[in-house]
């Protein structure tokens, strides 16, 4: 372990090598970091499982760690690691996040702002007149039917297939692996047979879909047909198991964050009532400025600052996401107190609860901590990197823009739709998550019931 990093920073020690740390990491991630940079400062290196982490939370060493080339540290090389115990790897071998960047393209924007409303009429519609529900269960499976419309096509958000759709996305499910290690473990000792079972599922359900078409018109902008497109030059096998792996690598990518996320911001609302007032007065002020369809308009959403600090603000404080990478070659490292040689076989990483909520102020909810999408300069002084929503650099959400439009129509017409209210207490973060938008540690539940106009 020493000789990954020299000169030696410190080291933790526990009295169980590798499990000790590894034990107390899977039972509340965040206290355990925070706890051990109280005990050895912002730079150490400790033993997980066998990983060597080289954690880093200095303001200079989370910009350092962000400016990783990916040639010498790796985050596709980690991400592999830290998800291939869950996901099947040969989705990885079929995907590319320039593939994910093509089927997201800025001109597919309109097109995906219809999809979104046209499967929330279907959503909002099945929600009837309301009732009591579990406000995040409701929201992941909103947004996970928006996700079929989205990366599929509106067919697959139809009744009958979403559901199929649903059952087999639920078991390769990638939060899971962050929420509940018990279901890593479950997957690692079954050799992923619940997984592989649920992609060969997959397979059958989208040749279903496509055959289905049969060339009939209305498909040509979506998702599933640019993916058996761009991959038609190979024999039909190899096809369909391409475009099934694009189309399971970006739900997978579009549900790992964002309906927690939006769900907080719902639990926010209702928690503060006058910032829901503000959000209120935000959505009539953009409708008497850009008319009755500003929901399907970009400009006017990009209008609605207001909610975007809230979702913002949301995000910042249920952040749990761990930024990781794999070392490759010997690099040199600047922590600001000293620079590091680091050697492969160590992974170089940061928490981003640990330090999103380090001074008092940051513990404090407020949307005016921002302004529109960027925080105040004065609430990260010894760093931008320090406060992280949807990530810096390489680790940047590439779905920032569609993310804040899907949350903003999806908060407008809920609002519009419904009249909320609060059954739950107090929510708390799963102290155990480790990655991603924090679920809670309880069900939270809202009632809803059906606005007459």
């Amino acid at each position: 372990m020493t000789h990954l990093v020299s000169p030696k920073p410190p080291i933790v020690h526990e009295e169980l090598a590798h499990i000790g740390a590894g034990l107390q990491m899977v039972d509340d991630p965040t206290g355990y970091l925070t706890r051990l940079r109280e005990q050895y400062g912002d730079t150490f290196l400790v033993d997980v499982f066998g990983y060597q982490l080289f954690c880093t939370f200095s303001g200079k060493g989370l910009e350092s760690l962000y400016k990783l080339e990916e040639d010498s540290a790796s985050f596709g090389f980690a991400t592999f690691d830290l998800l291939g115990f869950k996901t099947p790897t040969e989705i990885f071998l079929d995907t590319s996040l320039s593939i994910f960047y093509e089927m997201l393209g800025i001109r597919k924007l309109p097109y995906y702002i219809d999809v979104i409303h046209a499967v929330l009429d279907l959503e909002l519609a099945r929600l009837g007149d309301g009732g009591e529900v579990d406000v995040f269960d409701m929201i992941r499976t909103l947004e996970q039917r928006v996700g079929f419309g989205l990366w599929i096509g509106l067919d697959a958000a139809q009744d009958g297939t979403w559901q199929r759709l649903k059952a087999q996305f639920d078991v390769l499910s990638q939060e899971f692996a962050f929420v509940s290690p018990k279901d890593t473990l479950d997957t690692i000792v079954s050799g992923k047979a619940r997984e592989r079972a649920a992609l060969q599922s997959l397979y059958d359900i989208l040749g279903d879909i496509y055959a289905a078409r049969d060339g009939k018109s209305g498909h040509e902008k979506d998702s599933l047909t640019f993916l058996y497109e761009k991959f038609s030059e190979h024999d039909e096998v190899t096809r369909q198991r391409k475009v099934a792996h694009n189309v399971i690598n970006a739900n997978q990518g579009f549900l790992s964050n964002l309906y927690a996320a939006i769900a907080w911001v719902v639990v926010r609302l209702l928690q503060r009532e006058d910032v829901l007032e503000k959000v209120r007065g935000e959505i009539d002020r953009t409708e008497a400025e850009f008319g009755p369809g500003f929901l399907y308009d970009m400009a006017a959403l990009n209008s609605m600052q207001y909610l975007e600090q809230v979702l913002m603000e949301s995000v910042r404080m249920a952040q749990r996401s761990i930024t990781l990478r794999k070392v490759l070659k010997p690099l040199e490292f600047d922590d600001g107190s000293e620079v590091y040689t680091v050697q492969p076989g160590a992974y170089i990483t940061t928490l981003l609860s640990v330090t999103n909520m380090q001074t008092e102020e940051l513990k404090r909810f407020d949307p005016d901590h921002y302004r529109g999408n960027r925080l105040r300069d004065e609430l990260a002084q010894s760093g931008k990197e320090t406060v992280s929503t949807f990530g810096h650099g390489i680790h940047a959400c590439p779905a920032q823009k569609l993310s804040h439009a899907m949350c903003k129509i999806l908060v407008a017409r809920l609002l519009r739709a419904f009249e909320l209210e609060q059954r739950f207490s107090d929510p708390r973060p799963a102290t155990s998550q480790l990655g991603g938008v924090a679920r809670p540690a309880s069900p939270t539940r809202i009632r809803l019931q059906r606005r007459r106009v």
